[in-house]
């Protein structure tokens, strides 16, 4: 009969099971800092190792589940690395790093759980490596790398881990992502694979912005415990591709890094060629399948003719193919047998095109060519070995405006755009249709430039509003130059519509943010955000004459789900004091847990948050600050028809949201007004839907209100909890 475990974590489970007893027992003797719970084990005593290994799961069950926690994630990270690609993760590592007397001991050890075991125990800094390479790998394996970048080499020497300068580069890094710690640095060579080239991988370290939680001493004495959270980057840089792919927390740490590494071990002049991001503009090519030849001094293009193309009609899944020589016209041989720009016009997007290109150089009688092709993402250029070749394929997409280079938006169009650029960030989804961005005065492309959107598709179905009749209708092929057909639901021809405005981008979301936490620097300075929530960021304290005042940057309040959320979030975190939460977007709710709301885009003064911006927030914070703390009486504060703030004197301010939790509030808000203070629970619930008063809030939400806010006083009756005001029983 099987027995169920209540507080023993799975991961633990099945390594008391399988780990040979001696391993077992270090690890679960380990402890990572001073501050990990000491498990002290008392050990069975039985010579059956089957009876051994039932009794000690029955001991350690009789644990706390957060005393086992740790326990629980060193098992996890241990066994990661045992399955899979993990132990070959694992053993390239301790290859690079070990010795060969060690290698031997590796390998001596049973099966892949005691080797990843062995080198946790023994070479705990190699195993973290290890763990690097393999969510590296792992990334690699199913595209998820977060930037790419294009970058040439400086240096003709050969480049592995070895020559990495890994002082100089944790130098710079150090400097120009402004850490009060300096940066460590680890290399790695990653070997060639069936799919990936020979690579170098760069592990970075530093420690994130100072922080600190409340600490419960067994005596009951609550005492601040500071600490700086690791973050960690990885960078594969691959010759043979040109190309620089990076993880990491931040867009903006992933570019300095690209950049750093391009300086420091590259020895590129980022002046004349800085990194490029990889993304091609094909626009160009629906309109015309002709390419204009360049007039340059150094080198003589006597012909670049598109010899290829792929198109996607309709939609992604149809797909044609027409390629010819550099001798053929292609867009006569395509007007002749295809149609010619009745193709382009009906084209979804491009899949892949080629472009034949013939050159020579001054004093040179012997002609060259060239074949550049090309997608969305990704060119041939970076696997050219001729670097003269690399140069001129990137000159001639550049001139020719396909090849799109990282732009970040500089402070003047931060400035400039900052109030939309909120606006964008506070929309409910994640994607947008460009007719939205052009009403807000953005121009998409430029924000495709700037890393904070991303052309995702065409919407197929659109809804007008025309001559008093509106509905949905069916987008077809593209009509005419930037507009596509316009159909009915029952076939009738609607006209056109623009391509511009029906083209669907997605929101980078944490590119945006990175813009957006960035304009908060005057009141923080040096930012470093802490993610609460996908909606709520801790960015610091700012520090006035008077206080240290905890701010918060949230988004999407308008959504009941999200406002209920955070707003959990935030009244757990009251310990910190009376804060600021700045939002995106404009919202009724002048709290949000023990801090006052608002809206940053109300506070700018220029797009900025300069002297006037801050005196206007200080003014706000101290009228606020005393409801804050529940104000002086019983309140609630309508803010329409679905949303509502409760103040009670002494708690923080509770959001209410819905009419199911709106009704139930106001009741509890008259009876305690009355001075009857109770009221039965079918009274209070009638018209709800709800079962019992605290159903009427999420199941997350509920053990935060129902016993803090209002009661269950005696069988059926209920109260507001305002047990602490004068006069109350």
């Amino acid at each position: 009969m099987s027995r169920k475990f209540r507080n023993l974590g799975p991961e633990t489970f099945d390594f008391v099971e399988t780990a040979p007893i001696p391993l077992l027992r270090e690890i679960l003797e380990y402890r990572g800092s001073d501050s990990e719970p000491e498990i002290a084990i008392d050990w069975p005593t039985t010579d059956n190792k089957d009876d051994w290994r039932a009794e000690l799961l029955g001991r350690l069950d009789a644990f706390a589940a957060d005393d086992l926690r740790p326990v629980e994630d060193r098992c996890r990270r241990i066994r990661s690395l045992a399955v899979g690609k993990g132990p070959t993760s694992l053993e390239h590592v301790a290859v690079d790093r070990r010795s060969h007397e060690e290698m031997e001991e590796l390998y001596d050890q049973p099966d892949a759980l005691c080797r990843s075991t062995w080198l946790f125990l023994r070479h705990p800094e190699d195993f973290e490596d290890a763990e690097a390479f393999h969510a590296a790998r792992q990334y690699r394996d199913f595209g998820k790398m977060y930037d790419s970048f294009e970058a040439t080499a400086g240096t003709a020497e050969r480049i592995d881990a070895g020559k990495i300068d890994e002082e100089a580069l944790a130098s710079l890094l150090t400097a120009r992502l402004e850490l009060p710690s300096q940066v460590t640095i680890r290399s790695i060579d990653l070997p060639g694979t069936q799919t990936h080239p020979p690579s170098v991988m760069v592990i970075v370290r530093h420690g994130g912005p100072l922080s600190s939680v409340l600490n419960y001493k067994g005596n009951g004495i609550r005492m601040p415990i500071y600490f700086r959270p690791p973050n960690e980057a990885t960078l594969i840089w691959t010759p043979a591709e040109r190309t620089m792919e990076i993880c990491g927390p931040a867009p903006k740490v992933r570019k300095i890094l690209g950049d750093a590494f391009a300086e420091v071990v590259l020895k590129t002049d980022l002046s004349s060629k800085p990194l490029s991001w990889r993304r091609y503009d094909l626009s160009r090519f629906r309109k015309s399948l002709t390419l204009p030849l360049p007039s340059w001094d150094d080198v003589d293009v006597s012909a670049a003719r598109l010899i290829e193309v792929e198109l996607r009609l309709g939609n992604w899944s149809r797909r044609l193919a027409l390629r010819v020589t550099i001798d053929d016209h292609i867009e006569a041989i395509a007007q002749r047998y295809l149609g010619g720009d009745r193709i382009l016009k009906h084209a979804e997007g491009f899949s892949r095109l080629a472009v034949a290109v013939h050159y020579a150089r001054p004093g040179s009688k012997k002609g060259r060519s060239l074949e550049i092709s090309f997608g969305d993402t990704r060119s041939n250029l970076q696997s050219k070995p001729d670097p003269e070749q690399r140069d001129l394929g990137y000159r001639l997409v550049k001139f020719w405006g396909i090849l799109d280079r990282l732009q970040v938006l500089d402070d003047r169009e931060i400035s400039q755009f900052l109030p939309v650029l909120l606006a964008l960030h506070d929309f409910p989804e994640d994607e947008i249709a460009g007719g939205m961005i052009r009403r807000h005065g953005l121009d998409p492309k430029r924000l495709m430039q700037a890393g904070v959107l991303e052309l995702r598709k065409k919407q197929n179905i659109v809804l007008i509003d025309e001559d008093d009749d509106f509905g949905d209708v069916n987008i077809g092929p593209m009509a005419e130059s930037g507009h596509a057909a316009a159909v009915g639901l029952h076939g009738e021809d609607l006209g056109s519509v623009s391509l511009e405005d029906i083209r669907q981008y997605v929101i980078r979301r944490e590119w945006l943010e990175e813009i957006l936490v960035t304009a908060l620097k005057p009141l923080i300075g040096r930012v470093g955000v802490e993610q609460l929530d996908g909606d709520l960021i801790y960015v610091g304290r700012w520090r006035t004459s008077d206080a240290e005042i905890p701010i918060y940057f949230a988004r999407r309040l308008d959504q009941a789900n999200t406002l209920q959320r955070l707003d959990v979030i935030l009244r757990s975190r009251q310990d910190g004091g009376i804060g600021i939460v700045l939002t995106a977007g404009p919202t009724p709710f002048t709290h949000l847990g023990p801090n006052v709301v608002m809206p940053l885009g109300d506070l700018l003064s220029d797009g900025k948050i300069d002297d006037a911006a801050q005196a206007a927030m200080l003014e706000r914070f101290k009228i606020g600050r005393r409801l804050a703390l529940g104000g002086s009486e019983v309140t609630l504060a309508r803010f329409g028809p679905m949303s509502a703030m409760l103040y009670i004197p002494g708690l923080t301010p509770l959001a209410v949201s819905g009419v199911k939790q709106i009704r139930i509030i106001e009741r509890l808000v008259a009876a305690h007004r009355s001075g009857v203070a109770e009221i039965r629970t079918g009274t209070l619930i009638e018209g709800t839907g709800a079962r019992s008063p605290r159903d009427a809030w999420p199941s997350h939400a509920r053990a935060s209100v129902a016993g803090v806010y209002f009661e269950n006083h005696r069988q059926n009756y209920w109260r507001l909890k305002t047990g602490h005001l004068p006069g109350s029983t």
